[in-house]
């Protein structure tokens, strides 16, 4: 069975070969049932780290698509070698000088000036030479050319369109909603939104939507954001397009998503997104520009088409997010996990009922490698409701569940991400910016009506619901985020009165410290949550503040968060960029 399952193997995909044999013989016949499996999951990412930049080579022919299989001829790491794959594998599978050196697809460069290692001098969990400019070691650059293309014809450049039936059904109506033709800044992550009137001439579900993309070489994901019938949207300007975070004042609930990757999303028959006269009559669609070469000449006009009906399916639904809404990843590290909570204490708030779960998807950005959704109830695990161990952020997976996943109120969702920061130099914080990270899970449920609100998240490992109460953790928050309270200032003069505001640090310093880091406000997940809403008030006696207790940091932590951009708590809690593409939880 050994002999046979290594022909099998070698075969079907090389670097498998190599995985396979380090397992003891005896656990070889139960490998062997799962071998086309562990082909697609587990092979390429452990080859992705002994190359330079493995991880970020970008597709030659699909704008904002990642080639994760560098060694493969599909983008995926599946199938038949391509030309550096062939010589990758005669090298032994290890990057050195030799494999370095040389051109495997013939076009001039060698692979590791396409790889970003042109000195050849780069070593596994080290950071190359060059991290921009990275092309194809495998595929003829620049891809133009008359004589790459001709070496270039076994590559897939098509994008898959959606198959969903229900938009061919009689009576499904459709409206595409663009940005008129709009300048792309010359900065490298750009957030425009746009605000359009639905049809309000009846009461209609919508079922379906299809991406109308105008400029592939920006377009990286687009949300489309339920409004309120308030006065403020009703007399806001529509079809204007303006720059923004994270949507507009009072259009905050996601009922659409497309991002790379994706041919669009297709409701299941149990339910659609209310729109009309008893639904939303205005949606925000807000798209995120990726604009790494910072070039000034981009314009787009992207858009969605959306299908609808009047044949309203049994229940409205409605997007929730979960997950972490602040944390922070330090560099260098192979593994960092983030947990973030939606507590029993939070889903007993926020539920008037029991929900449905019907989809369901894991986000993370580039340096995301797992993640996982557990249901627990009463303390004990109900079951997983995502689980990749192989995350991969160019090729979300949705997770459909024929039968749905009931929630109750009192459940805990826990989210849990794992993160690779060898790259990294310095710290990486959650953000909106490709270069920055996440950790949200999106669930598709039903019904809507059961849902107070549709985020339930954790800021590091508080649950968000939880910072609403006046006493967080022992912590009165509005003491100590208020500037003119006693107990505060005089933490303040303290500080001025025997700290310096340089890396100094004074023993008079050191012994107030003692004092004030035990204060329940200013340690733990709570002392930095204190913080980031101090630092929000741009006051200078804030700022002496924590630069006088940094000036001890070595003697009482490790490491001080650095506080967020200039958003809103609103923001930070509605901020979902990139659902990026999960709620093709949607599809099927």
């Amino acid at each position: 069975m050994y002999n046979v399952l290594i022909s099998i193997i070698f075969i079907g995909n090389n670097h498998l070969l190599h995985i396979m044999l380090s397992y003891d013989y005896r656990f070889v016949t139960k490998l062997y049932g799962l071998a086309i499996v562990i082909n697609v999951a587990v092979g390429f990412p452990r080859f992705q780290n002994v190359i330079p930049n493995g991880d970020k080579l970008p597709h030659p022919c699909k704008p904002n698509y990642i080639w994760h299989g560098v060694g493969h001829r599909a983008d995926g790491g599946e199938g038949p070698l391509n030309d550096f794959g062939k010589d990758f594998l005669r090298h032994g599978k290890i990057w050195n000088k030799s494999l370095c050196k040389l051109d495997s697809d013939k076009d001039g460069r060698s692979n590791g000036e396409e790889l970003g290692d042109p000195n050849c001098i780069w070593t596994r969990d080290t950071i190359p030479q060059r991290q921009n400019n990275i092309t194809h070691p495998g595929v003829c650059d620049p891809w133009e050319s008359e004589e790459c293309k001709k070496q270039n014809t076994w590559v897939d450049c098509d994008i898959d369109e959606l198959k969903c039936a229900a938009i061919h059904e009689t009576g499904v109506m459709n409206i595409t909603i663009r940005m008129p033709e709009t300048p792309v800044p010359n900065r490298e992550t750009n957030y425009m939104c746009t605000m359009f009137d639905l049809p309000s001439n009846g009461d209609f579900h919508m079922i379906a939507s299809v991406p109308y993309i105008d400029n592939i070489y920006v377009m990286h994901h687009m949300l489309l954001f339920g409004c309120e019938d308030t006065d403020y949207v009703k007399q806001t300007k529509p079809n204007k397009p303006e720059p923004c975070l994270m949507g507009v004042k009072h259009c905050n609930d996601i009922i659409s998503v497309w991002t790379v990757g994706y041919a669009g999303q297709c409701a299941s028959k149990e339910f659609g997104f209310r729109i009309g006269v008893k639904g939303y009559k205005r949606v925000v669609l807000q798209a995120h520009w990726n604009n790494p070469e910072l070039k000034d000449s981009y314009v787009d006009s992207s858009g969605l088409t959306l299908y609808y009906t009047n044949k309203l399916r049994p229940n409205d639904a409605a997007v929730m997010r979960i997950g972490s809404s602040y944390f922070e990843l330090p560099p260098g590290r192979s593994k960092v996990e983030v947990v973030g909570t939606c507590s029993s204490q939070c889903s007993k708030a926020q539920l008037k009922g029991p929900i449905y779960i019907t989809a369901a998807g894991n986000h993370m950005h580039y340096l995301g490698e797992k993640q996982k959704i557990e249901l627990i109830r009463n303390g004990t695990k109900i079951q997983d409701i995502t689980n990749e161990d192989n995350y991969n952020y160019d090729k979300p997976v949705t997770h459909s569940f024929k039968i749905p996943i009931e929630v109750q109120p009192g459940d805990e969702l826990k989210t849990t991400c794992v993160f690779k920061t060898t790259s990294k130099l310095n710290y990486t914080y959650y953000g909106q910016g490709t270069n920055d990270e996440m950790c949200y899970g999106f669930l598709i449920i039903y019904p809507a009506k059961n849902v107070k609100r549709k985020f339930c998240t954790s800021w590091k490992s508080i649950p968000v619901c939880e910072l609403k109460a006046p006493i967080v953790r022992g912590c009165q928050t509005a003491k100590l985020t208020n500037l003119s309270n006693p107990e505060f200032t005089e933490m303040r003069n303290a500080v001025k009165d025997n700290c310096f505001t340089n890396d100094t640090c004074l023993e008079k310093c050191k012994d107030k410290l003692t004092i004030i880091n035990i204060h329940p406000c200013m340690n733990g997940d709570v002392g930095l949550y204190i913080k980031n809403r101090l630092n929000r008030l741009n006051d200078p006696s804030v700022t002496d503040f924590y630069h006088g207790i940094e000036s001890c940091s070595k003697e009482f932590r490790t490491h001080v968060s650095k506080p967020p951009t200039s958003k809103s708590s609103r923001l930070l809690q509605l901020h979902i960029v990139f659902v990026f593409g999960f709620i093709v939880m949607f599809i099927r």
